[in-house]
């Protein structure tokens, strides 16, 4: 495992997420660059939901789309890791139909997060966002990073830019609620906070 861990650690939901929409990848590139990273077992998830039946249809490129400028994904070998990861990975599934693997990117960037103490994760599964900040651990969802950029001049999103990521969501059924731009503006995320 790297010693040096990066100040975001991007989860599988929030990277296929961002990889429905080009421009908004394309900004969290260019200002995230260098100080963002994946787990391998986030990794492993995206080429796990490639080859189901059927496959995630996004996934291949959320791969591709990571792979390109997170580097490469941080191996956890420390045994103590690799039991925590194992427990939060259960309590983020815990009543939820969903198998267990769905959660092993998340849970395993939460081990690492609380681990070093430092670093904020970016989840768009919201029980792995609650389950993080029960452990301490910084988070932020792909469309609070969004509502912090339209805050910050010349950050590359706009309005028109945001209401697009969140009208795809929406329309790759990644989204339940009905967010605006205004709404992020007004700091109203709903389960997105």
């Amino acid at each position: 495992m790297t010693n040096q861990i990066p100040k975001l650690l991007l989860d599988t939901c929030s990277i296929i997420n961002l990889s429905y929409c080009a421009p908004v990848a394309a900004i969290f590139r260019n200002r995230y660059e260098g100080s963002a990273g994946w787990v391998r077992a986030a990794h492993d998830e995206l080429v796990r939901q490639r080859g189901r039946r059927p496959p995630h249809p996004q996934a291949g490129r959320a791969t591709n789309w990571a792979a390109t400028w997170l580097g490469a994904p941080i191996e956890m070998t420390d045994i103590d890791l690799i039991i925590a990861t194992e427990s939060i990975q259960r309590d983020i599934a815990a009543g939820s139909a969903n198998s267990a693997l769905d959660h092993l990117g998340e849970a395993a960037s939460i081990a690492l997060l609380q681990w070093a103490g430092t670093g904020r994760l970016i989840s768009d599964d919201h029980g792995a966002r609650g389950e993080a900040r029960k452990r301490g651990v910084r988070t932020s969802s792909t469309v609070g990073v969004m509502a912090q950029l339209l805050t910050i001049a010349g950050s590359g999103i706009d309005v028109a830019m945001a209401d697009t990521y969140l009208e795809i969501l929406q329309a790759q059924d990644r989204m339940h609620m009905q967010l605006k731009s205004v709404d992020l503006l007004a700091g109203d995320l709903g389960p997105w906070q």
